[in-house]
């Protein structure tokens, strides 16, 4: 017998894979890789484990790198949103490493 337990997410979460760059607090590359999945107030990033190892509730700002509103000349235009962001959760995916970022504040 299993036991369910009540999700803790405020959001539903959907697979998405854009590109993903983490900045410090002094805007220094942390690192890159990509989403795996977004929600309305988080992200989950799979990046190489040898860039960068993240503390628990540290805060960095994430640039998503995203679909723009296309157009009859560029219909594959990206546009990059910043966020402030808090780690919430990590773990090993493989030889990767997962990143579970909170979305704090919208920056651009």
């Amino acid at each position: 017998m299993s036991t369910r337990v009540a999700e803790r997410r405020k959001s539903r979460r959907v697979p998405a894979v854009h590109p993903a760059t983490i900045l410090d607090e002094d805007g220094y590359l942390l690192g890159k890789g990509q989403t795996s999945d977004t929600s309305e107030c988080g992200v989950f990033i799979i990046m190489d484990g040898d860039e960068w190892d993240p503390a628990l509730d540290s805060t960095v700002t994430v640039e998503l790198r995203i679909p723009a509103t296309p157009t009859p000349r560029k219909p594959d235009k990206l546009r990059t949103v910043a966020y402030w962001a808090r780690v919430v959760h990590r773990r090993q995916v493989g030889q990767m490493l997962g990143i579970g970022l909170e979305l704090l504040k919208k920056l651009r």
